[in-house]
């Protein structure tokens, strides 16, 4: 452990759920990596033990889903009505002076993000918004580049190649991209990167899918779209059609598909993601994720156009609430290494070896919180206020 370059010691450590540590030195190296753990009689001589008094430090919280626009929406004046209501009212807004522009927009989310001890998000961003400058602080961006391609040709307009490059790309809804763009998409990524997608997120989806009918159909007509010409059956088969029933595939939100339709996704490798605080906002039905018996979804918010906070421990709190079992523990994990694992990000989400010593800082906590993972899970998610740090060393 002679390459250890500084060992930490708060007086307690959650690598993961499941476990509670008490008193032991995280070592971490020049990278910034986690390179060992010692008691602290054991610390490697010539290094100087940093304490913490106080602080239980957990993985930092992952949002595998994320818009970092309308940050000033004036979103609770646009509760109750539907999905396609809501799409009018933010259209109607976008279209007002005197509001936030991408990165005034964007700075404000990722500050919000920080404040709650998000590590990383993963963010559907526009075309204007793709090339934002990167920051050095907390929480890391994955950008996402949103393709909104009603027409075939309008998949010129995206720098695909780009996004190729980056690793990942994100298809806006069923609704808002032609067949032939995301069938383009998904071959474009068939061997690796991330596709992320919004998906059986309302009814309205899937009344247009089906039927070609509807508040959906409406809309579009209303904002001189075309109609698909393909029915399917349900948004998984538009999915299956397009190719997208593949690892790698990020489906968000998902509160309007059931447990069998999860089940193939599950089966076939994609990812759920789902936004509790969005969920609430819209007064959605209880997601099926427990009666389909599968694992918990990853955790994402959304933006401020649908949510009240950008906040992790908000949503994890919130996701806990809508379905109860198996946990609090389970579901912190969802919010952390689930997170990370869809992401495909390896070096987050747990305190291990080799992973990045990216910490959740907990201040001043009850010594009573920092002898047993459960309670401390519990208290996590349960929506209580607590002082708290984001931190890479």
């Amino acid at each position: 452990m002679t390459w250890a370059q500084r060992a930490l010691l708060p007086d307690a450590l959650l690598p993961d759920a499941f476990v509670l540590q008490e008193r032991i030195v995280v070592l971490v190296d020049k990278a910034g990596l986690i390179c060992g753990f010692c008691k602290p009689e054991d610390v490697p001589p010539g290094l100087s033990i940093e304490c913490f008094p106080g602080e239980c430090w957990a993985a930092a919280p992952v949002f595998a889903h994320a818009h970092l626009e309308s940050f000033d929406a004036p979103s609770e004046e646009w509760r109750g009505g539907g999905f396609c209501a809501w799409v009018e009212k933010l259209l109607a807004w976008r279209e007002t002076e005197n509001r936030l522009d991408a990165q005034a927009s964007a700075a404000l989310s990722l500050a919000e993000m920080a404040r709650f001890g998000c590590g990383l998000a993963a963010c559907h961003v526009d075309v204007e918004s793709f090339e934002l400058p990167a920051v050095s602080h907390l929480p890391e961006v994955l950008s996402l580049l949103e393709v909104f391609a009603p027409g075939l040709q309008d998949l010129t307009y995206y720098p695909l190649a780009q996004a190729v490059a980056r690793g990942g790309v994100a298809l806006h809804a069923p609704y808002s991209v032609h067949p032939a763009v995301a069938q383009e998409v998904f071959y474009l990524f068939k061997t690796f990167g991330l596709v992320s997608i919004h998906l059986g997120e309302h009814p309205e989806e899937r009344q247009l899918l089906a039927e070609g009918s509807g508040p959906m159909a409406e809309l579009l007509q209303k904002r001189g779209r075309e109609l698909p010409k393909q029915r399917w059956p349900s948004p998984v088969a538009w999915l299956a059609e397009m190719g997208g029933l593949r690892r790698g595939t990020l489906a968000i939100h998902g509160g309007d598909l059931s447990k069998e339709e999860l089940q193939c996704l599950q089966e076939s490798g994609v990812q759920m993601v789902f936004c509790p605080g969005t969920h609430q906002f819209f007064e959605r039905p209880q997601p099926q994720f427990l009666a389909a018996n599968l694992p918990l979804p990853a955790l994402g918010c959304d933006s401020r156009a649908s949510n009240r906070q950008l906040n992790p421990l908000r949503e994890v709190a919130l996701a806990w609430q809508m379905v109860p079992e198996p946990g609090p523990q389970a579901w912190w994990q969802a919010l952390t290494q689930t997170g990370a694992q869809a992401l495909h990000r390896g070096d987050l989400g747990a305190l291990d070896l080799g992973k990045r010593a990216r910490f959740l800082r907990l201040l001043n906590l009850a010594p009573a919180l920092m002898s047993d993972a459960k309670d401390l899970c519990a208290f996590l998610c349960s929506g209580d206020s607590m002082r708290l740090e984001i931190t890479e060393f």
